[in-house]
C-alpha cells in the first residue's frame, strides 16, 4: 500500500480520528514495541503533528477505531443472520397464517 496516497488533509484526519483521539482510558498503560513500514511511520507522525497529539495517541486512536469497526462488522453480520432467519420463518408461516386469517370470523 502506498501510504503517501492516504488523505493528508488535517481536517479529514481530525474528523476521522476525533472520536478516538479524545478518548482517555484509565491506566495502567502498557508499553508496546511494534515495527511498521517507514512510510507509514511518517504518515503517523504527520497525523500526530496535525492533530496535536502524540504518536502513541494516534496509534491508540487508530486501534480503537479498528476495534470498533470489527465489532460493528460482527454486529452487522449477526443482525443479517437474524434478519434472514426471521424472513425464512415468516415465509414458512405465511400459508398457515393466511389460512387462519381467511377462516377468521370478523
Amino acid at each position: 500500500m502506498e501510504y503517501d496516497r492516504l488523505p493528508r488533509s488535517p481536517a479529514t484526519m481530525r474528523e476521522t480520528l476525533s472520536p478516538y483521539l479524545g478518548a482517555s482510558e484509565p491506566g495502567p498503560y502498557a508499553k508496546l514495541s511494534i515495527s511498521v513500514p517507514s512510510a507509514l511511520l511518517d504518515v503517523v507522525r504527520s497525523v500526530a503533528d496535525e492533530t496535536g497529539t502524540s504518536v502513541s495517541g494516534v496509534v491508540a486512536a487508530t486501534l480503537r477505531r479498528l476495534v470498533d469497526e470489527v465489532e460493528q462488522a460482527r454486529l452487522d453480520a449477526a443482525l443479517d443472520a437474524d434478519r434472514a432467519e426471521n424472513l425464512e420463518f415468516a415465509r414458512a408461516a405465511a400459508p398457515s397464517d393466511a389460512a387462519l386469517l381467511r377462516d377468521l370470523k370478523w
